[in-house]
């Protein structure tokens, strides 16, 4: 194939010039990424001799057998919100309201944390770096971990879920919204500072309308992340259905665990086709 552009007189594609010769930096990367995992295998050396398949067929056939008390009030002190239905929906709006909180505070230090926005003057650049250094620390505590502190300081509960949620969620949105800004076309902003506009009117004018669907798609992918995370946080003491299911589990009443588990499936799978629709009919 190379030696019918060469006939030609025209440029060979880099593609069609590679070969196993040509390629020993790809080589050399796979090499190394083979030898590190023989490595981290070595090193983690998983032990499957205590494993007990027939307990744990047992168990997840337990699973199956769905214990449905779990659906309605068990006594005159509890509620639909005490169901496992009502906890599932205080599960749903706990991810949208950490969404919603972690929105307003990303979406402004988003603009700070972008470097074609803050580029220019020495006081605006050390502001780049230090917001975007604040996205890093956030990002790299585990939400987990972020929710048995909130839990300590706030007690077991939905408050402590919403505020870990959006304390993380402040640095994962707020590093995708300032890469979204970054990634715009310069031409409309050089075009209205030549002008002679200030920083509010080149972000108003030039900035926003390039950045509004990719927010809109990095906000829904959140929401719908935040979601499916938001179970998990009961594990920690961050409420909703999480507790009630890790509760099923500790006491082996894997009837309950295992109904819990179906709704949480058909919840993520409902909100992955909604996201979907939502971002079809918004983008």
């Amino acid at each position: 194939m190379a030696e019918y552009f060469t006939a030609r007189g025209l440029p060979v594609p880099r593609e069609l010039e590679r070969n196993p010769l040509t390629d020993w930096r790809r080589l050399s990367v796979m090499a190394g990424a083979v030898l590190v995992f023989y490595f981290g295998l070595r090193v983690v050396n998983p032990d499957l001799s205590r494993a007990n398949p027939e307990y744990a067929l047992n168990v997840i056939l337990h699973l199956f057998q769905w214990d449905t008390r779990i659906l309605t009030p068990q006594n005159e002190f509890e509620t639909f919100w005490d169901t496992a239905e009502g906890l599932m929906v205080a599960t749903i709006l706990l991810g949208i309201v950490a969404t919603g909180f972690s929105i307003v505070l990303a979406l402004p230090l988003s603009f700070l944390g972008a470097r074609n926005i803050m580029a220019g003057h020495p006081v605006t650049q050390a502001i780049y770096v230090v917001v975007r250094f604040v996205f890093t620390i956030i990002r790299s505590i585990d939400v987990l971990i972020v929710v048995i502190v909130c839990a300590v300081a706030l007690g077991v509960g939905t408050a402590a879920g919403v505020v870990g949620l959006a304390f993380h969620n402040i640095g994962v949105l707020g590093k995708l919204y300032s890469e979204a800004i970054e990634g715009i076309d310069p031409g409309p902003l050089e075009a209205i500072t030549a002008t002679g506009a200030n920083r509010f009117q080149v972000i108003w004018s030039a900035v926003v309308p390039q950045i509004v669907n990719p927010y809109i798609s990095f906000t829904i992918y959140r929401l719908d992340a935040n979601v499916r995370l938001a179970p998990i946080l009961g594990l920690v003491g961050g409420g909703g259905i999480g507790i009630l299911l890790f509760q099923s589990i500790n006491l082996l009443e894997y009837g309950a665990a295992g109904l819990i588990i179906f709704m949480i499936v058909i919840t993520v799978g409902d909100m992955d086709f909604a996201s979907a629709q939502i971002r079809r009919q918004l983008l």
